[in-house]
């Protein structure tokens, strides 16, 4: 096994450790965990979603999302200095641009878009320092993207989250695929994603850095995506069982005391498949039911509330406060080895003795 860690070079950006944290919603990644990643030498990444409160966004959801997103980066900065701090933005919301917008004048180092194809995120960045890194499962998604940014704003990412069939989360795979994941696994998505770079790497002469999303729940899972050729990890449920995540501690033991055989893969509202626990609200969606719900700010672009099973922000919401019977549990398939809550540090403590003595954190 690797013995000295390597450091995730993304342009001028240097983190210790080769390791990004997920932008994980609702209200799970916000500027605590982040800066407390951060804080470490890993870059911390703070979800966009569902940031305001809901009384001040009945009244001007994109106006309370922004100011609340905004102040979340200043907190990180605030609690992280010196850290690498990244915002999680997902093409599927409704405010999008805005997000976006609120990123690059608050200067973050890093915007991680995913959950669709963020084809006008360039646009959006022009002029700034911020790093852009789309979230890709598949050498045709990444294919379209490379093709795009380079017609009509010649440029490329700065790295890419390549995300397996066994994240958890919206999936960006066919469920044929989901039930046969060695079909598209995740050696393979690197090899072909890594083929579809190669002129555009060639072109620009700079290579991009790649970094792996699946089943990374400890060091060891870390040490094995670099082996595997990627130059760092993306960890998302691991870091929901942290002292530093957002969410009441009612729920981070949902996840704790899950086992394999509580992961399911149902239909989201967005209409992709969504990898999560069966619990209380799966079991009733499981069983066809619809549940009930007001949705009077229309956060997914593409939501048709009048003819989906559940509003996922309502259920998310539940999750953030504890409501165990009514919440939604996002998940990756190795939850079973997540069987406790930790703190951001110990998390990184193996990690931290294998650093090059000249990247060490201050």
């Amino acid at each position: 096994m690797t013995t000295t860690l390597p450091p995730l070079v993304i342009g001028d950006l240097v983190a210790p450790i080769p390791v990004v944290q997920a932008g994980m919603g609702l209200r799970v990644a916000m500027s605590n965990l982040a800066a407390a990643v951060a804080r470490t030498g890993a870059v911390g990444c703070i979800s966009s979603v569902g940031m305001g409160t809901f009384e001040r966004s009945l009244d001007d959801y994109i106006t309370e999302s922004n100011d609340k997103l905004a102040w979340e980066i200043r907190n990180a900065r605030r609690l992280a200095p010196n850290g690498i701090l990244a915002v999680n933005a997902m093409v599927a919301m409704s405010n999008y641009n805005e997000i976006i917008r609120v990123c690059v004048r608050e200067e973050v180092d890093i915007i991680i878009s995913g959950a669709g194809l963020p084809l006008n995120l360039p646009e959006l960045t022009a002029g700034s320092a911020v790093k852009i890194v789309p979230v890709v499962s598949s050498a045709r998604a990444m294919n379209v993207i490379l093709r795009t940014w380079h017609r009509r704003y010649q440029v490329m990412p700065d790295a890419v989250v390549i995300e397996g069939p066994k994240c958890g989360g919206h999936l960006g795979f066919r469920r044929d695929q989901i039930d046969h994941p060695e079909t598209v696994a995740l050696p393979k998505l690197l090899e072909e994603i890594r083929a579809v770079l190669a002129p555009y790497e060639e072109e620009y002469g700079r290579r991009i850095p790649l970094l792996g999303a699946e089943e990374v729940v400890s060091a060891d899972d870390v040490l094995t995506m670099l082996q595997l050729g990627f130059d760092g990890a993306h960890v998302g449920t691991r870091f929901i069982c942290t002292t530093e995540s957002g969410l009441a501690r009612a729920s981070k033991e949902v996840w704790a005391g899950a086992s394999a055989a509580d992961v399911v893969v149902i239909k989201s509202p967005l209409g992709m498949p969504v990898r999560v626990l069966r619990t209380p609200l799966v079991e009733r969606l499981l069983n066809g039911e619809r549940i009930p719900f007001q949705c009077p700010f229309q956060c997914l672009r593409a939501c048709e509330a009048g003819k989906v099973n559940f509003c996922i922000a309502d259920a998310l919401v539940h999750t953030y406060f504890g409501h165990t019977e009514r919440g939604l549990y996002m998940t990756g398939c190795a939850v079973d080895k997540v069987n406790d809550i930790i703190s951001v540090d110990s998390f990184f403590e193996p990690l931290k003795r294998m650093i090059e003595p000249s990247h060490e954190c201050a």
